[in-house]
This record gives structure tokens, C-alpha cells and sequence, in this order.
């Protein structure tokens, strides 16, 4: 009988090892279906192109899987995500500085807004729309720009702040003096 017990204690371990990876994948998935987009839109932002903005988030997402495994903390994994998209998306533009980066790429080029405009009027004025918009956001400072862009994605002051490393004072600030900004130029 004690045999059978020392047998059975490592295929339990086996399968709660196996269970708890299973759920880990799980749960990093989850988040991948929710977020790889808005992180894609937020490092098209950020002055990345779509090729290396892929590759990062391919790269957050296993850092996320990684941390998880570690056992680190848990809590607010969507800022985390952003964060370590963020600071990969500075380590690929410092690496690639001397090449020009464009900082709004041509993700407001209003594409995505023609499959629901009928006429070309509506098509050309939702063009202006975006160019005016663009020719604005170009004028903001880059931190502004991050800010509200993390704002739109429907990211908290608090998350914002983890993300660029500042404090909830300076992002409301930026937001609001974007905002502003914005306001007077479009």
C-alpha cells in the first residue's frame, strides 16, 4: 500500500503541474484575444511598424506566459502588457534610430472608416477628418500622444502611469493639455 502511494504522488504532481500550465495558456490567450489589437494599435502610435509592432506583441505575450509560470503577481496583467510592449517598442526604435520613424503611421488614414461611408463625398470628408486629426496628433508632444492613445484605448490615469513610467498627476496632465491642444488645432 505504500508502494501504490509513493506511485500516485508524482502522477498527482504531474497533473496538477499539467492543469496549472493548461490554465496559464489558457489565461494568456484569453488576454491575447482581448488585447492584441489595441496593443498593435497602440505601438502603430508609438511609431512602429506593423511587421516589428507583430513581432513585439508576440513578444509581450510570452513574457506574460513566463511571469505567469514564475508565479509573479497577477494583479492589473492588462498594464503590465501594455508596459512591457512599451518598453520593447523604445528598445526597437533606439536600436533602429537612425532610420526615420514615422510617428503617426498611416493607422488614421481612415481607411477602417470607409467600409461603413456609401458615398464619395462622405469617403473624402472622413479623409480631411483623419488628415486634419493626423496633422494634430503630429503636433502633440510625444507624451501627450501617448497619454490620450492609451486614454482611448479605455485605459484607467493609474494604468496609464504604469505604462509610461510617470506618475497619475503628469498623465492626467497630459491628457488634458493634449486635449486642449487638439481642440485648438483641429
Amino acid at each position: 500500500m505504500e508502494q501504490a502511494d509513493i506511485l500516485t504522488l508524482p502522477q498527482a504532481t504531474w497533473e496538477a503541474e499539467y492543469l496549472e500550465d493548461t490554465s496559464l495558456r489558457r489565461l494568456v490567450m484569453d488576454y491575447y484575444d482581448r488585447e492584441h489589437i489595441a496593443i498593435r494599435r497602440y505601438l502603430c502610435f508609438l511609431g512602429v511598424d506593423g511587421e516589428t509592432g507583430q513581432e513585439i506583441v508576440q513578444e509581450a505575450f510570452l513574457k506574460l506566459h513566463e511571469h505567469l509560470v514564475a508565479g509573479r503577481d497577477r494583479s492589473n496583467l492588462r498594464a503590465w502588457l501594455y508596459r512591457v510592449a512599451h518598453n520593447l517598442a523604445r528598445n526597437a526604435q533606439t536600436a533602429f534610430r537612425s532610420s526615420k520613424i514615422d510617428p503617426l503611421p498611416d493607422a488614421m488614414s481612415g481607411t477602417e472608416l470607409r467600409a461603413d461611408i456609401v458615398s464619395a463625398e462622405e469617403q473624402l470628408l472622413a479623409a480631411e477628418r483623419a488628415a486634419r486629426l493626423r496633422a494634430a496628433m503630429d503636433r502633440l508632444t510625444p507624451a501627450q500622444r501617448e497619454c490620450l492613445v492609451l486614454r482611448t484605448q479605455g485605459m484607467k490615469y493609474r494604468e496609464i502611469a504604469e505604462i509610461v513610467d510617470s506618475s497619475i498627476s503628469t498623465v492626467a496632465e497630459n491628457v488634458q493639455r493634449g486635449l486642449e491642444k487638439l481642440k485648438e488645432l483641429i
